[in-house]
């Protein structure tokens, strides 16, 4: 809940910057599961509904941007 509090109110910039640091994360946790250094795999799916929140965000203001 607090990760969506902030997304409110960060610029658009900011979103961007999260957005490819989630995907960067997301990369390296799939490798690090995919070697067995990380045995709890629910991390991937945290990042995934992060990196999903981020995305609908951006849509979001890009759609109340165009009208």
């Amino acid at each position: 809940k607090e990760f969506k509090k902030t997304i409110k109110d960060a610029s658009v910039e900011d979103l961007k910057n999260n957005l490819s640091e989630l995907n960067k994360n997301l990369v390296e946790t799939k490798f690090a599961v995919s070697l067995n250094q990380i045995k709890n795999n629910s991390d991937i799916s945290k990042i995934r509904k992060q990196i999903a929140v981020l995305k609908t965000e951006l849509n979001n203001r890009k759609l109340l941007k165009s009208n």
